[in-house]
């Protein structure tokens, strides 16, 4: 009688998604040039599989298909952003590599993203794209001015920070037969998800040298860096409760709408310390977002 070893499943979005598109990844990488190969993989550490994991949940949430290529090339495309970060930089991989090779490495993980979409899902991820670098345009611009307008800041987060997300979620729902309709909250919950994880991210690595959103929007509200923080945080709430009712809206399959809301928590609020009631706040907040907060909205109390 043959011994068969129980494994136990993955017990996360995010393991089941490094699990299943992990070992592909590697595969796919271990086909290229051994230089740009060395480059590519400096920066895997930074993964955590969470596009992945974004597709294969929003994919789950409304039909059946096998949709790890989709899931395969938005890991591609976020490392290729990735790659594109350092050397906007001047960090990570520009520093130990150099321009020219980071450049060339980039632009074959856009390749392999590409080559694992069909015509639609290239349309989206060039648009997202396209975003991204108008964000970076934009930052250059605003680094050469004196003034910390919160809308500008907001639209440059937009840009950098929503339009994978966005596209990922996009794409994991229209590749399991979502309709318009459905695709489209699933791309709103995706482009209010990344904003809410950027606000997570400047409060947990804010520097009173940079116009990280925290200083800006403590600049503007004439508060300390801290109240910065926590205006951060309370619209990381707003906007992750904004993107669960859109979840809502797109009539998702219980079991994955549990799991993808729970990977948005993870991913945003869940990285803050416990929260505490917050005071009402009407700071001003640009593109058509909400500002006011209720006192429920959760907000990280920090030494």
């Amino acid at each position: 009688m043959t011994s068969i070893e129980a494994v136990a499943p993955p017990r996360t979005a995010l393991e089941r998604a490094r699990a299943t598109v992990g070992p592909l990844l590697a595969a796919a990488l271990a086909e290229l040039p051994g230089e740009t190969r060395e480059v590519v993989e400096s920066g895997l550490s930074r993964q955590d599989f969470s596009t992945a994991a974004l597709v294969l949940l929003c994919a789950e949430a409304v039909g059946d298909a096998d949709v790890v290529p989709v899931a395969l090339a938005m890991e591609f495309a976020h490392l290729h952003e990735q790659l594109h970060a350092d050397l906007m930089a001047h960090t990570g991989a520009r520093v130990e590599f150099g321009a020219d090779r980071v450049v060339s490495a980039a632009d074959a993980l856009l390749s392999l993203a590409c080559g694992r979409l069909g015509s639609t899902g290239v349309m989206i991820l060039n648009i997202a794209l396209m975003s991204v670098v108008d964000g970076y345009v934009q930052e250059i611009g605003m680094a050469e001015e004196d003034e910390a307008d919160m809308s500008r800041h907001l639209g440059v987060a937009v840009a950098k920070h929503s339009s994978l997300t966005a596209a990922a979620c996009e794409l994991g729902a229209l590749a399991a037969g979502a309709d318009a309709r459905r695709a489209g909250h699933l791309r709103q919950f995706g482009d209010d998800l990344g904003l809410a994880r950027k606000h997570v991210d400047d409060v947990l690595a804010v520097r009173d040298d940079r116009r990280t959103l925290p200083v800006v929007a403590a600049i503007n509200a004439k508060i300390t860096v801290e109240g910065g923080r926590r205006w951060c945080e309370q619209q990381a709430g707003l906007l992750l409760a904004r993107a669960l009712g859109h979840l809502r809206r797109c009539g998702p399959r219980a079991g994955a709408a549990d799991e993808l809301a729970g990977l948005a928590r993870q991913i945003t609020t869940g990285r803050c310390a416990p929260a505490v009631p917050a005071q009402v706040s009407r700071e001003p907040h640009s593109d058509g977002r909400s500002t006011t907060l209720p006192a429920a909205c959760p907000v990280a109390t920090r030494s």
